[in-house]
């Protein structure tokens, strides 16, 4: 028994040796470059398609702004209107994701304000695909028509996946949206635009009308040092742990409160 316990250590520490040059450009076997630290910012051919190792997004500010199915504006509901970040997204102080609206939250208002607009009218398409729409309500809450689709929006503040990222935490510690979003409120501003018509005549007119052309743009980078700054700094770790604040800061460098 001890000689087989001994043949088979051989053959483990033996192994095969791996030629990796001769494995260049065979698809069964890809070779990809592990890097230890993300690379930021250092290969120009993958962040154009998209593969740099870095928070999506595309780039940070209005030029690198994703297109979205509806141009929603932030500006309009959480500026003019005040409407709290959480009402919307109230799966931020609950759960690790901040989450989006469902459509019957969108609907709870826009059943019955603004029902003209074209926007508005892209979400009574998605709810019960015959606009206008009416909300039938159930004995557990409104009931969702049966063609009812979700709005596929695109996510701008989306952390890689190497990231364990809790809003639930952040929400309860007393972090602001803000802190990490920016200035929401203002993003979304509609902006006059101009819309070329025809008449029966063949003439062309030009008017301006206000149009959301930018709907929601990273404020911030989203980078690691970004987040070691802010668990380092934060009041909200002195106001909550008191005289254990120090520890905590020291606990919250630690590469597994992130990095699970």
């Amino acid at each position: 028994m001890r000689g087989l316990v001994a043949f088979m250590a051989a053959l483990l520490f033996a192994g095969c040796p791996v030629d990796e040059a001769a494995r260049e450009g065979d698809e069964k076997f890809p070779l990809e470059p592990h890097y230890l630290i993300p690379q930021y910012g250092l290969n120009a051919e993958k962040r154009e398609q998209g593969l740099e190792q870095i928070a999506t997004g595309v780039s940070t500010g209005k030029d690198g702004a994703l297109s979205q199915p509806i141009n929603f504006s932030h500006n309009i509901h959480a500026g003019r209107l005040g409407m709290d970040c959480q009402y919307c997204h109230s799966e931020a102080r609950r759960s690790i994701h901040g989450g989006v609206p469902p459509l019957q939250t969108c609907m709870n208002c826009h059943q019955h304000v603004k029902t003209d607009s074209p926007e508005v009218l892209k979400i009574h398409e998605h709810y019960c695909d015959e606009p206008p729409c009416i909300v039938t309500p159930g004995d557990h809450g409104p009931i969702v028509p049966d063609e009812a689709r979700p709005i596929a929006w695109n996510k701008v503040h989306d952390l890689p996946d190497y990231v364990n990222f809790a809003h639930n935490r952040h929400v309860r510690a007393g972090v602001e949206c803000t802190e990490c979003h920016g200035q929401v409120s203002m993003q979304g501003r509609p902006e006059m635009v101009p819309v070329v018509t025809q008449d029966e005549n063949w003439v062309f007119h030009t008017a301006y009308e206000e149009k959301v052309t930018t709907v929601m743009a990273r404020e911030t980078n989203m980078q690691m040092g970004w987040c070691l700054d802010c668990h380092a700094a934060h009041p909200s770790i002195d106001t909550n742990y008191g005289s254990y604040a120090d520890l905590r800061r020291a606990e919250l460098k630690d590469c597994w409160t992130c990095h699970k």
